[in-house]
């Protein structure tokens, strides 16, 4: 679980994780939508698969507060 867990986060490091982070915390700090639905917000931003924006939003939810 791990293994596949840190084969994700670098699969999307090669697509510049910081930059969807700082994304999702303009979107959260806007107040434009309820931050379950920031997988969908994410995918249409950034044309990136559901999985993609789900794992993505994942991580940045785990850390968020910590950065």
């Amino acid at each position: 679980m791990v293994a596949a867990k840190q084969r994700i986060e670098e699969e999307i490091l090669g697509d510049d994780l910081e930059g969807y982070f700082s994304w999702l915390d303009a979107l959260r700090e806007s107040g434009s939508c309820n931050m379950m639905e920031a997988p969908r917000w994410l995918r249409d931003e950034f044309d990136i698969s559901k999985k993609q924006s789900i794992d993505i939003t994942s991580m940045w939810m785990q850390q968020y507060g910590k950065r």
